[in-house]
């Protein structure tokens, strides 16, 4: 069995985390699409998506192996 992700999140705690991670890269992507210019940014909004992702595959792991 392979180390859980995210050990440092209980699995209610990681939905939140994802849920806001996904919401702040969203907001800058929006932000970068009107004309905003995010460029210093832009690398983190990414890194935030990943790891929304991230966390939701580690939730639906979770999920599926209590």
């Amino acid at each position: 069995m392979s180390a859980s992700a995210f050990p440092q999140y209980t699995t209610p705690e990681l939905e939140v985390v994802a849920r806001i991670d996904h919401a702040l890269a969203d907001e800058v992507f929006s932000l970068h699409r009107k004309g905003y210019d995010v460029r210093e940014v832009l690398h983190e909004a990414r890194a935030f998506k990943a790891e929304a992702q991230m966390m939701r595959r580690e939730i639906n792991r979770r999920k599926a192996n209590p």
